[in-house]
């Protein structure tokens, strides 16, 4: 029987967006065994999970701590650490997916070994390399994310299996939760109301919708429809929905309201998720638990989330993005005016969610936000299908062309999703910086022979050695900052210096060889890409199909 070890310890959502995962994994080993490691807070979350054998817990959190304030010493936190993992070891897994990127993940999942490792493990040097071209997109992918159409759903259930049918998100909850949720609904003489879930906090005041718009809203809305409105979410929230509440009575809203914020565990949340009409949430954990009970959510996609990474998976769900060059800004930004926020206008937002519970029109003269509905592409992948507002062109055009390209790069198999049309409204821009950085990356190439060639003499020059490496290394500094100037090249060049930047290899005569492949694997795809845009297509019979210049281990 085969056997598969995930180790996922960072958020909720993350653990239940691993469905089509698992999933997955059990179409192309059926029967095979699925132990999760995760974070003992996280449990009553993975309980719900099916296709497990077993779920192993650990306070990930305390140990960071007890390291970070040196309350044990470095060898006592090891032992602890190395007695936990033994029986992992023991159990000899044929393959680790690992899907949280970071040096302690990448050190535990070393420490327990596979044949085959997907995801983040510890190189000889005690660096982070990552396994697998998915995850190493996954990783890289911020750098270009205007124009990524991969949902971190298909990322996990391609890196860590592989390509094929759509499997949509599902959680298992038990009968006693569901009829609990059926009695709480029903309460007070409420026993055919229909009821939205409002999920209005978030984990990051950066992504949480403001307080007195969701109150708005809802008061609008219930001018029009007469359900009622259950609030969901962690204790510490309470003073966020305490605004919203205000802001709907001051608006004038009287439909029922339930707030269970608080007050249930994680399987009574989904079962009153499933129980409800649909979900109006910002991109939250909840959010992914009504998507794998079959509710239609509405995202509210502001600030640093983009809803094309983490939003609401498979068909039957709506996401509003606002219309601003900035959005979605960047992770480590700090905005001063978060006014994407200000662009979804309450009324709009109201007629959408009408138009969502079968009482209306789909809302006309959307201004200030863009409306995309979500649906499964030719791929069998989650996409995205824009109902109201316009993407730029230009991001348009390359987002299409990079879906196809990396499918077809790391799968070897033709992408259905058709090709996008020709030009590329930025095509004589792109063809600038093609032909420019071709010839100059086929340049580098010679270079990063010439190193290997001097690193694998018999009595090597050191001399001249570092006088080659510090001359490639000023040119490879001038290519990636030409290759990062546009959407047409940032992808390949993103990759590019993820591999020269983590190498796994042992002496001098490798690395440079390993190098020298990275380079060569660059200027394939810059030649392979620089057909899209009419370069060198006399040649395109002899270019071999993308995926062969994919790597199984891209790092």
């Amino acid at each position: 029987m085969r056997q598969v070890l995930v180790v996922n310890v960072t958020r909720m959502g993350d653990l239940v967006q691993m469905g089509a995962l698992l999933g997955r994994l059990a179409q192309e080993w059926p029967g095979c065994a699925v132990d999760l490691v995760i974070d003992r807070r996280f449990a009553p979350v993975a309980a719900l999970l099916p296709g497990l054998r077993e779920v192993i817990t650990h306070d990930f959190h305390e140990l960071i701590d007890e390291s970070r304030a040196a309350a044990k010493d470095v060898v006592a936190l090891y032992r602890e650490l190395a007695e936990w993992v033994r029986p992992l070891v023991e159990r000899r897994y044929d393959r680790i997916i690992n899907l949280t990127f970071n040096r302690a993940s990448a050190l535990l999942v070393g420490v327990i070994g596979a044949p085959d490792i997907r995801g983040a493990r510890t190189a000889w040097d005690g660096g982070v390399i990552i396994n697998n071209p998915w995850m190493a997109y996954f990783a890289d992918m911020h750098h270009f994310r205007r124009i990524n159409r991969f949902n971190l759903v298909d990322l996990y259930a391609l890196g860590g299996s592989g390509p094929g049918p759509f499997t949509p998100l599902t959680l298992t909850v038990g009968r006693a939760d569901h009829e609990w949720a059926r009695r709480v609904l029903s309460a007070d003489g409420h026993e055919r109301m229909e009821w939205i879930a409002v999920q209005a906090g978030a984990s990051d005041v950066m992504k949480a919708w403001r307080p007195q718009l969701f109150g708005r809203t809802l008061a609008l809305l219930s001018k029009q429809w007469g359900g009622g409105f259950l609030f969901l979410g962690a204790e510490p929230e309470r003073s966020v929905v305490a605004q919203v509440l205000q802001a709907y009575r001051e608006a004038g809203g009287r439909n029922p309201i339930r707030n269970e914020l608080g007050k249930t565990t994680v399987a009574q949340a989904t079962a009153l998720l499933a129980a409800s009409r649909l979900l109006l949430t910002n991109d939250t954990g909840p959010m992914h638990l009504a998507v794998a009970m079959g509710t239609s959510v509405v995202d509210l996609s502001v600030g640093h989330v983009d809803f094309r990474e983490t939003g609401p998976y498979g068909p039957g769900h709506w996401v509003l993005q606002p219309e601003l060059d900035c959005a979605p800004c960047g992770f480590d930004q700090v905005c001063a005016h978060h006014a994407c926020k200000d662009r979804l206008q309450i009324d709009q937002v109201a007629a959408l969610l009408l138009h969502v519970l079968g009482q209306g029109p789909f809302p006309s003269g959307i201004r200030g936000f863009r409306v995309y509905q979500s649906d499964v592409d030719e791929d069998g992948l989650g996409t995205f299908k824009c109902r109201a507002g316009q993407e730029p062109a230009d991001v348009a055009w390359h987002a299409s062309f990079w879906r196809r390209y990396w499918y077809e790069t790391f799968t070897g198999v033709q992408s259905k999703v058709p090709s996008p049309e020709m030009p590329s409204p930025d095509v004589d821009e792109a063809r600038s910086v093609i032909e420019g950085l071709a010839p100059a990356v086929e340049r580098a190439c010679a270079a990063a022979d010439e190193v290997v060639r001097a690193a694998t003499e018999r009595f090597i020059d050191v001399e001249r050695l570092r006088t080659l490496q510090r001359s490639l290394s000023r040119e490879r500094e001038r290519l990636v900052t030409l290759g990062m100037s546009t959407m047409a090249t940032r992808p390949i060049t993103t990759a590019f210096v993820r591999a020269v930047q983590s190498d796994d290899m042992e002496g001098l005569g490798q690395m440079a060889r390993y190098h020298a492949r990275a380079y060569r694997r660059w200027k394939a795809q810059l030649v392979h890409v620089g057909q899209a845009f009419g370069i060198g297509k006399q040649g395109e019979a002899e270019t071999p199909p993308m995926h062969r210049y994919a790597s199984t281990a891209v790092q």
